[in-house]
């Protein structure tokens, strides 16, 4: 570094400032994502003087200008006709609120949720038991926006204030005119410097993830930015996608053999390299990258249409996104039967074996890639069958517990298209599939049932005793054993066709018939498990995929 200031300056200093363009956010640095809560909080410890924080500027001439963000952030842009840029390494969503307070309106953050600073209000009323800011409505005599305090014309605008009220007004002004913000300004012109300062600062508070390492690695274009763009258009149930995700399809299109951070900077220097000087290279990347998102967006199509993977909730491992996505990259159509086949396989034997996960999870990953890259351009490969399942493993997936194996196991019961027990229709499960909303899964033998009997709320939660009900089925059937909830629909004819669709035993030799709770529940998640083992099986065309006992 050639030169470390400490100094400080008023947030009145910070917003004039900021009006006459001196300061930017870099390609590394992430988007602005903090919320009208979390702006609020921040203005109630700046208004009773407590410590907030400094920023971490780096102050670099205008020859890396090449490095601006253009979007996805709150403060104004850079202007030319500064010879110096205060790039913000560390504070940027401190700045910005503190910038967008003046200013008011309503902003988008990088999660697409809107920020509406005229909510930011500050109260006028007697006490300083309560927080004196909040983000909501503005209340006439109570509740006053910021961005009206701040105003050169508060005073006007206030006047319907009482004396007292006015008071506190201006001091919450003065407060917020002259607070003093530790700054560290750090002079350099090298980027490598610059991004290693970045990376050790956030090191030491929110850890970064892979994602952004590998975006402050990206100088000569914007990794972040790209990224960002095929995020916001993927269908809004598939958002929980991460930014790793989408690096890590970017790797194993491009060959690199490795999974993680590692193969995420390796995507990073390939292209930097690439691009290094090339425009057409720049151009045919964000062209790979356009079809890359064409083929995540056919993936998210096969794993709902044949999966049942309904939204990310139910997704096994964001893993599987980005091999299937090497197929669809390399056919741009739907898969044939035969190759439908080998991706059942593929699926049902990688979510029930978590493949992508614990040991030789590398390995595993890597290897499909290149058995999605057969299989799409010859048209023909066989998923190898080296190690079957083992049934038993089906016992320790657990409900409120995310697991591959869970989650695999609520797609096949969604696969079934299950029934409502009372009338024998369809139940449309779209709504409510996802395991985030759990008042929708029953526990066939209730756990409060099974509690009497001494069984403890491990073995009651395993996944292997639910079934997707309605909330109002599961309040009606309450406590009660299958047996007796279950007695007033048995007689109907449409009986056998509801339990088939959730996978439950219901012959006379039953266990859930059995009126001993203790012996008909072991014997029933046997009953059970043999029956998922079978729809399983079923689903891949009667291909063996588990051990036999």
């Amino acid at each position: 570094m050639d030169k470390t200031i400490f100094e400080s300056r008023s947030i009145k200093q910070l917003h004039s400032l900021l009006k006459m363009g001196n300061f930017a956010v870099p390609k590394l640095q992430r988007a602005f994502v903090w919320n009208g809560l979390k702006a609020a909080k921040l203005l109630d410890s700046v208004y009773r003087g407590m410590p907030i924080g400094s920023l971490t500027i780096w102050d670099t001439s205008r020859k890396n200008k090449n490095l601006l963000r253009h979007s996805l952030h709150v403060l104004p842009p850079y202007e030319d006709h500064n010879k110096r840029i205060w790039f913000v390494l560390d504070g940027q969503q401190r700045l910005s609120v503190l910038y967008q307070i003046f200013e008011g309106g309503e902003r988008i953050n990088a999660n697409h949720k809107t920020v509406d600073f005229d909510r930011v209000v500050f109260r006028v009323t007697e006490g300083d038991d309560n927080a004196r800011f909040q983000y909501r409505k503005a209340v006439v005599g109570e509740w006053v926006p910021v961005k009206t305090i701040l105003s050169p014309y508060w005073r006007t605008q206030l006047g319907w204030l009482t004396t007292g009220q006015l008071n506190r007004v201006r001091r919450c002004r003065e407060a917020l005119h002259e607070y003093s913000v530790p700054i560290l300004r750090v002079t350099s012109e090298e980027i490598d410097e610059a991004r290693e300062l970045f990376i050790r600062i956030n090191s030491l508070g929110t850890p970064l993830g892979a994602a952004d390492r590998a975006f402050s690695r990206a100088s000569k274009f914007d990794l972040r930015e790209i990224a960002e763009r095929t995020w916001a258009r993927l269908p809004t149930s598939f958002q929980g996608l991460t930014h790793e995700t989408l690096l890590q399809t970017r790797a194993l299109l491009d060959g690199i053999k490795d999974v993680g951070e590692r193969a995420m900077e390796e995507v990073v220097a390939r292209w930097e390299k690439a691009i290094e000087g090339r425009h057409s290279t720049a151009k045919s990347f964000n062209s790979a990258w356009e079809r890359q998102r064409r083929a995540i967006a056919r993936s998210l199509d096969c794993l709902r249409l044949h999966f049942s993977v309904l939204d990310d909730g139910l997704l096994p491992s964001q893993y599987m996104v980005a091999t299937l996505a090497v197929f669809f990259y390399h056919r741009q159509a739907q898969p044939t039967d035969r190759q439908l086949r080998e991706i059942r396989k593929w699926f049902w034997m990688t979510a029930l074996g978590q493949r992508y996960s614990g040991r030789g999870f590398r390995d595993n990953i890597l290897s499909d890639a290149l058995f999605f890259k057969r299989l799409s351009i010859k048209g023909v490969a066989r998923f190898p069958l080296t190690e079957r399942l083992d049934p038993n493993d089906l016992d320790r997936a657990s409900y409120g517990q995310r697991s591959s194996i869970a989650d695999a196991l609520y797609c096949l019961m969604i696969r079934q298209k299950p029934r409502y027990v009372t009338n024998g229709h369809e139940i449309q499960l779209e709504e409510y599939a996802s395991p985030a909303n759990r008042k929708h899964k029953h526990h066939v033998f209730p756990k409060a049932l099974l509690a009497g009997w001494g069984i403890n709320a491990r073995q009651a939660n395993r996944v292997l005793n639910l079934c997707l009900i309605s909330g109002e089925e599961n309040s009606v059937f309450g406590a009660r054993h299958p047996r007796n909830y279950l007695a007033a629909t048995r007689e109907r004819r449409y009986f056998a066709r509801v339990m088939q669709s959730h996978l439950l035993p219901y012959d006379e030799r039953s266990a859930i018939w059995d009126q001993s709770v203790h012996r008909g529940y072991k014997a029933f998640i046997k009953e059970r498990r043999r029956l998922i083992v079978r729809a399983v099986e079923a689903a891949v065309g009667g291909a063996k995929l588990f051990q036999r006992a």
